[in-house]
């Protein structure tokens, strides 16, 4: 029998592929040297990568999937919510600090942090819908459910 997954579980799996795809292609601008140079090459000429922030990316892919795959809707739903709030910091610290090496943000603007600000946004919103959706009663919306 095929279960259905969650919407926690769908949004790991779209950030996960994401991610996954955006580590290997960082690898092949990269390759392994500059472990945490903060002027690597720019993927597709936009986005600064490293190789330290590719193995991220890979975890970070590789986790959401996994999750997806194997582990609860609750424990997605905790996974997303932490990612989301990570990438919202990371965000916020690309724009008040614009040269951190380590996570390749190098300039207040730069793509990098609007692309950290989308994957934060739809983390979170993900992990917090399909929570308050799976605590709703069966057939009710989340908001038919707080007015009963």
């Amino acid at each position: 029998m095929v279960q259905s997954k969650t919407l926690a579980q769908l949004t790991s799996f779209v950030i996960g592929v994401a991610y996954l795809i955006g580590g290997l292609v960082g690898f092949a601008y990269t390759g392994f040297s500059g472990v945490t140079a903060s002027n690597g090459p720019k993927v597709f000429g936009i986005l600064s990568v490293n190789p330290f922030h590719n193995v991220f990316h890979l975890v970070v892919g590789v986790g959401l999937l996994y999750a997806a795959a194997k582990l609860s809707s609750t424990f997605n739903e905790g996974a997303l919510i932490g990612l989301g709030a990570i990438y919202i910091i990371a965000t916020i610290c690309g724009f008040i600090y614009a040269h951190i090496p380590v996570i390749s943000v190098v300039s207040a603007g730069a793509p990098d942090n609007y692309l950290h600000l989308v994957t934060g946004l739809t983390a979170l919103a993900g992990g917090t819908l399909s929570a308050s959706i799976s605590k709703s009663p069966r057939g009710t919306t989340p908001a038919s459910a707080i007015a009963r």
